[in-house]
């Protein structure tokens, strides 16, 4: 098995698992309302005919990478952890 695909379902890893499943929802609902704020920054960039924000846009790339990374976890997908009980990047393969 590779380092990503999930370990052996026994009962105290899936309650473990719960408690981090339970931490990364709550970290969801705080971090869309950064996603909207960066939308919010764009739709006003936009009506006042002014480019794109570049910053706005990589900020966007980086919480959308960060929430795309927390589902994964959430579905099973992988056991890597997202921020903040792993630092490093991993890949989004």
């Amino acid at each position: 098995m590779s380092s990503t695909e999930p370990e052996s379902f026994e009962p105290g890893n899936f309650f473990v698992r719960l408690i981090y499943i339970v931490v990364y929802v709550v970290i969801l609902g705080i971090v869309r309302f950064v996603l909207w704020g960066v939308l919010l920054v764009q739709i006003v960039m936009h009506l006042i005919g002014a480019q794109p924000s570049v910053g706005a846009k990589r900020v966007g790339k980086s919480v959308a990478d960060y929430i795309y990374r927390i589902w994964l976890y959430l579905s099973y997908n992988t056991n890597d952890k997202p921020f903040p009980f792993n630092s490093r990047k991993g890949s989004l393969d």
